[in-house]
């Protein structure tokens, strides 16, 4: 019966580099004026876009209201 050899890891390889935290942490953090900016920035076109869209489906409606009275 033979014995198992033991396992070494080289964590100076390129196989192991994902295990080295050299990231700072604070790169992590996020600018809370930019991301106010951002986020201001979604809202208002979120906001043209649905009133874009509720315009035309509006003129749609009135569109074939009227062909339908006609008729």
């Amino acid at each position: 019966m033979k014995i198992k050899g033991q396992t070494i890891y080289d964590l100076n390889s390129e196989q192991f580099k994902y295990l080295q935290k050299e990231d700072d942490k604070s790169s992590l953090r996020v600018d809370i004026n930019e991301l106010k900016k951002r986020l201001s920035q979604t809202k208002r076109s979120n906001f043209y876009t649905t009133s874009l869209v509720v315009v035309f489906f509006s003129a749609s409606l009135i569109a074939l209201s009227v062909i339908s009275i006609k008729f």
